[in-house]
């Protein structure tokens, strides 16, 4: 139904993901692998430059941007998030490693402000 349809550019509202998988690749960064747990998040808030709060089992946090998707699970549209409920997302080497590495189990949460 074109009704129910989010626009691409249109906030959602807060989310939270579980990181479930870290991966690097050389020359690019940390490909972060997210599966949503609450939240209705929408594309237009997790495109490159859009930032996220990580948050350890700890209570350690850091905030990383994201530069781009990994595509290595398919093309990420509004769409494929709403089906499969993950996204893979690329943050820089530093931002994953700076301090202690983010690990599975981490979650992600946002809009930042």
């Amino acid at each position: 139904m074109p009704g129910l349809r989010r626009n691409k550019e249109a906030d959602g509202g807060a989310y939270t993901f579980r990181v479930s998988d870290v991966l690097d690749v050389p020359l690019r960064g940390t490909v972060l692998r997210l599966r949503l747990v609450e939240g209705t998040p929408s594309m237009g808030d997790l495109g490159a430059g859009s930032t996220l709060l990580l948050r350890s089992g700890s209570g350690e946090e850091r905030t990383v941007t994201i530069t781009g998707h990994a595509t290595s699970s398919g093309r990420a549209t509004q769409q494929r998030l709403d089906r499969t409920r993950e996204l893979d997302v690329v943050i820089s080497d530093h931002e994953a490693g700076d301090g202690g590495l983010v690990g599975i189990g981490w979650l992600a949460s946002g809009p930042t402000a």
